[in-house]
C-alpha cells in the first residue's frame, strides 16, 4: 500500500504528534508498505516532502512549530496524488492539516490534542471543512475520548485509536536505582516541572539520598538532589527510564493521551501522575494519582512509594503489562484497517 502521513508540526522537534507521525512509518514500512511523509520540516534521510518555513505559535498552552505558508497545497499535491490514502494528523491545523482535507480520495483523519475552550469555538466555525469530514471517503479517528472532544456534538469519531509507543524498554533494563525519581518533559507551565521542583525539598527531608533527574529540560542552580540533562536523545531517555524507580507526571491539564506515561510504564517505573482523565485512561489502576496542582498531594504519593518497596515493586510489575496494549503490534494494524476500510467505501 501507498501511504501519506501528513503532520502540521515540524518534525525534526519533539512532541507526541511528531512521534506518532515517526513511529507510525516505521511500523508501516516493516510491514513492507510504502510511505511518504509531508510536514513542514522532515528528519535527515526521511522520504517526502517538506512543505515550507516553520513558525511557532503559541497554542494550548504549549508552542506549536507549524507553517503558514499559503503555497502548502501546491507543495504536497504531488506527494498526496502519489499514494493510495492520506493519513491526515490534526487536519483541522492550520496550514498543512487544512490544505490536506481539500484533497481527493480516501483519507484517515486523526485528531491528536486535547484543545482549549478557543480552538473548540474556531473548530465549530470552521464548518465546510467539518462538514468534509463526515465524506464517505474519510474516516476520522482520535487518540482518547479527551481528543474526540475537540468536534462538536454529533461529529463523533469511528475510532478511537490510541497513540503507538516503543513498548520494550523493560526487556533489557538498567539496574534499577532505588530513590531515583525522572521526569521527562519541556519545561511549560502545563506540564508542571515548577510543581514537581517545590515539591522536592519536601521529598528530600524524608528521603534525603532521593535523587530527582529531569530530561527535556535545564535551569540553573537546580535544587540539591536534581540533576538537569536538558534535550536528550532517545537512547539516554530510555536508559534514564529504565534505571529509575519513579516516574512523576505532574502535568496541570490540557493533555489528550500521555505517551511519556506509556514510556514509563513500560520501562517498570513506579508511576505517580496528576490524576487527569487522560492519564487514568492510559495508566489505570498501574499508577498512583494526586490531584493536580497539589503539591502536598504529590509529595506524599511520592514519599508513600518510596518508603514502602513492596508498593513501588507491584506498580513496577504492573506497568509493562498496561503498556503493553499501546504496542504498535496492537495500534499500526488498527490503522491499517482504518485505511482498508476508507479505501474500499471510496471505490
Amino acid at each position: 500500500m501507498k501511504i501519506c502521513l501528513v503532520s502540521p508540526y515540524d518534525l525534526t522537534r519533539d512532541g507526541g504528534v511528531q512521534a506518532q507521525v515517526l513511529g507510525l512509518a516505521g511500523w508501516l514500512r516493516d510491514q513492507g508498505d510504502e510511505v511518504r511523509i509531508i510536514a513542514p520540516r522532515l528528519p535527515e534521510d526521511s522520504d517526502g516532502v517538506e512543505v515550507g518555513r516553520v513558525v511557532r505559535v503559541r497554542a494550548n498552552r504549549s508552542v506549536a512549530p507549524i507553517c503558514l505558508s499559503p503555497r502548502v497545497s501546491v507543495r504536497m499535491m504531488g506527494t498526496l496524488a502519489w499514494g493510495e490514502v492520506a493519513h491526515i494528523h490534526e487536519p483541522l491545523m492550520p496550514m498543512v492539516g487544512v490544505a490536506a482535507l481539500r484533497i481527493q480520495g480516501p483519507r484517515v483523519a486523526t485528531f491528536h490534542a486535547d484543545p482549549p475552550g478557543w480552538v473548540r469555538v474556531l473548530y465549530r466555525g470552521l464548518d465546510p471543512l467539518v462538514r468534509s469530514l463526515k465524506a464517505p471517503r474519510t474516516l476520522v479517528t482520535a487518540v482518547s475520548r479527551q481528543a474526540a472532544g475537540a468536534l462538536p456534538s454529533g461529529w463523533e469519531p469511528e475510532e478511537i485509536v490510541p497513540n503507538g509507543v516503543d513498548t520494550t524498554l523493560g526487556g533489557a533494563g538498567e539496574d534499577r536505582k532505588r530513590g531515583r525519581v525522572v521526569f521527562l518533559g519541556r519545561d511549560e507551565p502545563r506540564k508542571g516541572l515548577s510543581l514537581l521542583l517545590e515539591a522536592w525539598p519536601l521529598v528530600r527531608s524524608r528521603h534525603p539520598h532521593a535523587e530527582l533527574v529531569v530530561m527535556g529540560a535545564e535551569r540553573p542552580e537546580p535544587p540539591e538532589g536534581t540533576v538537569f540533562l536538558g534535550r536528550v536523545d532517545t537512547e539516554v531517555k530510555d536508559r534514564t527510564l529504565r534505571s529509575a524507580e519513579v516516574y512523576v507526571a505532574p502535568n496541570l491539564g490540557g493533555e489528550s493521551f500521555g505517551i511519556v506515561l506509556v514510556e514509563a510504564l513500560a520501562a517498570g517505573c513506579a508511576v505517580i501522575a496528576s490524576d487527569l482523565t487522560s492519564f487514568r485512561d492510559v495508566a489505570g489502576p498501574a499508577a498512583r494519582y494526586f490531584m493536580p496542582g497539589s503539591v502536598h498531594a504529590m509529595v506524599e504519593q511520592i514519599q508513600q512509594v518510596l518508603e514502602s518497596p513492596p508498593v513501588s515493586a507491584r506498580l513496577s510489575e504492573a506497568g509493562p503489562l498496561r503498556a503493553a496494549r499501546f504496542s504498535w503490534d496492537k495500534v499500526g494494524p488498527a490503522y491499517r484497517n482504518c485505511y482498508e476500510r476508507v479505501i474500499r467505501r471510496s471505490a
